[in-house]
């Protein structure tokens, strides 16, 4: 996805850069995002200005016809953290894009799939921490010697392990619940639950 701009940074509604419609939903889009996530993938949502306010776009890799659409890394992020998920500047330059949702309604369309990423990947990122065999915080204690001894026999050691397991455990509990809000449309849980679930996950696993 790609939806910060440099002037707006997380205020994704200050996004200026425009499209200008060919045969609809058919539209070109022209313009720099400061962060685009995963440029390595075929396809992109892309927040950029219609003429009816604020839109989102579909923007392929590559044409039906096989031609490349225009999409020029600028430069990947040194970022401070996921560093193994690339993130990048881009810039568009007669992009062709196809509309997705309503011309004006494109901030809740990208968030539809925004809370959809973090409902998947915040809840497997606390599960892997204590998945089964060969769970790494157990197989590094159960291997571990410090002071003449396996780490896995002192027993703070032991405590921490068993945190680790209620806290995914409940992180699952906690996603399956949200997973039931996004089947159920039940949108105002969603958008304020999934977030905040997501920085709770994320908290715990530091």
């Amino acid at each position: 996805m790609a939806m910060t701009e440099k002037q707006g940074g997380s205020d994704v509604r200050s996004t200026y850069h425009p499209s200008r419609a060919g045969r609809w939903p058919h539209y070109v889009l022209t313009g720099h995002k400061w962060f685009c996530s995963a440029p390595m993938c075929d396809l992109f949502l892309v927040l950029a200005q219609a003429s009816g306010g604020l839109s989102c776009f579909l923007v392929p890799r590559v044409l039906s016809d096989g031609a490349r659409n225009p999409f020029a890394i600028q430069r990947l992020k040194d970022k401070l953290g996921n560093r193994s998920n690339a993130s990048a500047e881009i810039e568009f330059d007669a992009t062709h894009g196809y509309l997705v949702g309503d011309v004006g309604d494109g901030l809740r369309t990208i968030l539809d799939m925004v809370t959809m990423t973090r409902l998947t990947a915040s809840s497997a990122q606390c599960g892997r921490a204590n998945e089964p065999p060969p769970c790494k915080p157990s197989h590094h204690a159960r291997h571990r010697r410090v002071f003449g001894s396996g780490l896995i026999d002192a027993s703070l050691m032991r405590e921490v392990l068993a945190d680790l397991c209620v806290e995914s455990a409940a992180a699952t509990a906690l996603f399956v619940r949200l997973a039931r809000t996004v089947d159920d449309d039940e949108r105002a849980l969603a958008r304020l639950a999934v977030p905040a679930a997501k920085f709770w996950v994320r908290a715990s696993a530091r």
